[in-house]
């Protein structure tokens, strides 16, 4: 039970980066359309905060499942899961404003995802080089 948890938890986070690379894209497929780019911005939004609940869901579950203790590791991961968020809600709040003015935000869209896939990457990494012992975050 305590392995399917952390194999959900860990897929889901491998379709949360395939979102922010979708993401990323995205603007591009546009074609500089606002209308077309707004839809697929605004459809990108829901997924992305639908996911991240899935992932927090999941993670707290498998938290209570195996009853480790907290640690600076957990810390990190809320640390980086309120990033994201705030990234996400400035990023929206950011592409807003510019359609309202009828412009595209596909440079700025492009740059706040980057830092988005860029904080995933480095948890990543952080939980790989933890699991192998070379970091020590308990």
């Amino acid at each position: 039970m305590i392995e399917e948890a952390m194999v959900y938890h860990s897929v889901i986070i491998k379709i949360f980066l395939v979102l922010l690379l979708f993401n990323l894209v995205a603007p591009f497929m546009a074609r500089r359309e606002i209308a077309t780019e707004m839809r697929i911005t605004r459809v990108s939004f829901f997924l992305f905060s639908a996911l991240l609940v899935m992932i927090i869901f999941s993670g707290m579950i498998a938290f209570m499942l195996i009853e480790i203790p907290w640690s600076i590791m957990m810390s990190l991961m809320v640390l980086s899961f309120i990033v994201l968020a705030g990234l996400e809600i400035t990023r929206s709040i950011k592409l807003h404003k510019l359609w309202m003015i009828s412009e595209t935000g596909t440079s700025l869209s492009w740059k706040y995802v980057l830092l988005e896939i860029i904080v995933i990457a480095i948890m990543v990494l952080l939980m790989i080089l933890e699991k192998k012992g070379a970091v020590s975050l308990s």
